[in-house]
């Protein structure tokens, strides 16, 4: 899967814990991290003044839940 920073996602845990995110950046050196911004309390058009979370692209699924 191929993410750019904007795009929506939503992580899966092993749990089926689900939460929904935006990308944020791709990792510098690790074509299969990508940072995402999961909580901006809402502020989903600046979620870019957020801090992201560095997140396997395996464990992510494209949209929002």
């Amino acid at each position: 899967m191929k993410l750019e920073p904007g795009d929506k996602v939503h992580y899966c845990s092993g749990s089926g814990n689900k939460e929904n995110g935006i990308v944020k950046s791709q990792h510098a050196t690790l074509d299969d991290i990508v940072f995402v911004v999961y909580k901006c309390a809402g502020d989903w058009d600046n979620y870019y003044n957020y801090t992201g979370v560095a997140t396997p692209i395996y464990k992510l699924k494209e949209d929002w839940i």
